[in-house]
């Protein structure tokens, strides 16, 4: 049983989150899992889920090659992510058409393949048309080998996690945690690691980590003008980074679902008493949230945009 510390904490953790996936392919390795509803509350494999996509996931043996297949989603958010054994991002694929899944390209035997599709999960018919494109991933692999149990002391790595999940708590974004070996900083990769497993990489969708120490009060956070090319979400989450049950039933708004503002912008409001009250997140001690910008423009990604404070609502 292998004692898990920093140095190996990367690929234990992955190998670990890999296994748990694979246990959800009830047709094997390389077949695709479809989650054909926002990610539920009471299944929450990693922290940090998001609930503005549906994901399809497979863990693929490509040792020996494969391929994918990708539908055509018209101007709807699709990609698919591909995260190897390091926790490295080697390749994000979006166009329609069949991809080369080349082991050498990828960096190790077995992959996941991460596809998020945007969708309004208050709307059934999107969430059906969603569910369509789903249907038509392709996943081919030459070879199909049980994936190996990870040989991981539990305990340590709980360890471990938590640790580093407290050294990430005042990151204000996750910049250079995701991609490939010569795009992230290993430091901050390892924080990622545990603190935002399966992000995506900067050029994609950036991340600002927002802990705002704050008790349970009533608060508001305007968000106007975001410079995204795709979409922007608010994620709430409790002081482990999981999302909680609550009376209202929401964990997250966006700017696809969101009510707006008669400016166009829109108010996210954060507190107990939200009854009724648009684009309201219950909060609760220790609360923190995550806001993704999906395909951020330069103002994101150099800094120069910052997203404004949370405000008290007197």
């Amino acid at each position: 049983m292998t004692v898990v510390n920093v140095d190996n904490f990367v690929r234990a953790e992955t190998d670990v989150a890999f296994a748990r996936l694979v246990g959800d392919q009830v047709d094997g390795i390389s077949t695709w899992v479809h989650h054909r509803e926002p990610a539920p509350l009471d299944h929450q494999l990693i922290i940090r889920l998001n609930r503005d996509t549906l994901y399809s996931a497979a863990v693929a043996d490509i040792s020996q090659g494969g391929t994918i297949d990708l539908p055509d989603p018209g101007d709807r958010y699709l990609s698919v992510m591909v995260v190897n054994q390091q926790h490295h991002i080697p390749r994000i694929f979006h166009e329609p058409g069949r991809h080369v899944l080349d082991r050498d390209e990828l960096g190790s035997d077995y992959v996941l393949l991460a596809c998020r599709i945007l969708v309004d999960p208050s709307d059934p018919d999107d969430v059906a048309a969603v569910n369509a494109l789903q249907s038509q991933l392709r996943l081919e692999t030459v070879s199909r080998r049980p994936f190996p149990t990870p040989d991981v002391e539990e305990e340590s790595l709980g360890r471990t996690r938590q640790s580093l999940i407290a050294l990430a708590a005042d990151l204000p974004d996750f910049r250079g945690a995701f991609g490939t070996p010569e795009e992230v900083d290993p430091v901050r990769h390892l924080l990622g690691t545990a603190a935002a497993w399966g992000g995506l990489p900067d050029y994609e969708a950036v991340y600002l980590n927002v802990n705002p120490e704050l008790p349970v009060d009533e608060y508001q956070l305007r968000m106007v003008d975001v410079p995204v090319d795709a979409f922007w979400s608010v994620s709430l989450y409790n002081a482990e980074g999981y999302f909680e049950v609550n009376d209202l039933g929401v964990n997250n708004v966006n700017s696809v679902t969101a009510v707006r503002d008669p400016d166009g912008g829109v108010t996210v409001r954060f507190g107990v008493q939200g009854a009724g009250q648009a684009n309201y997140l219950p909060i609760m001690p220790g609360w923190n949230f995550l806001i993704r910008l999906y395909r951020p423009r330069q103002a994101v990604r150099d800094g120069s945009w910052t997203p404004p404070a949370v405000e008290p609502v007197r």
